[in-house]
């Protein structure tokens, strides 16, 4: 399943991100793909603010590699920008790729394994300054169900608000 969402803005960027989150119920794989300045840290503030965490709090983990957030679920967010390629079995990933947190990897594509995973691909798209395209698709029947829950809640309803009330905020 995919569903194309559209941002003119970062705030909007984060909303998108921010919606996603709320919907989160925790052992998820974000994998998330995008040219240098598309977006991507951006989208993870969004879904950060959606687990009760501060955006403040998330920075481009490009240095650090990994950083861990503590919300309404732990966040693991991590950027593989400056590895040429990775295994799952190096720098520890495992754990943070396979538990009950969130996992939101940056530069996912530069993970060996990326392909074989299932996880929820959000590639962003730049369309024009500050135009983007937010391209998630669904990679195993978790994420299906998230994507659904996301359609209904967001997208085909047009609404705006954090948590519509038919909606409700799981957790």
């Amino acid at each position: 399943m995919d569903v194309i969402l559209h941002s003119n803005s970062a705030r909007e960027t984060k909303a998108w991100g921010r919606r996603l989150g709320s919907l989160l119920e925790g052992g998820e794989l974000l994998a998330l793909t995008g040219d240098l300045g598309a977006g991507k840290t951006c989208f993870v503030k969004g879904v950060a603010k959606g687990l009760s965490l501060r955006e403040e709090e998330i920075l481009s983990p490009t240095f650090t590699i990994i950083q861990e957030h503590r919300g309404r679920l732990p966040l693991y967010h991590i950027d593989l920008y400056r590895l040429e390629t990775v295994e799952v079995e190096e720098l520890g990933l495992r754990e943070y790729l396979f538990s009950a947190a969130i996992a939101a990897v940056e530069w996912f594509e530069r993970l060996r394994e990326a392909a074989e995973l299932d996880c929820l691909e959000i590639k962003i798209v730049l369309e024009g300054a500050n135009r983007r395209r937010i391209e998630l698709r669904a990679k195993g029947a978790p994420y299906v169900a998230v994507l659904e829950r996301l359609e209904q809640c967001f997208v085909a309803s047009g609404s705006q608000a954090p948590y519509p009330s038919s909606c409700a905020k799981i957790g």
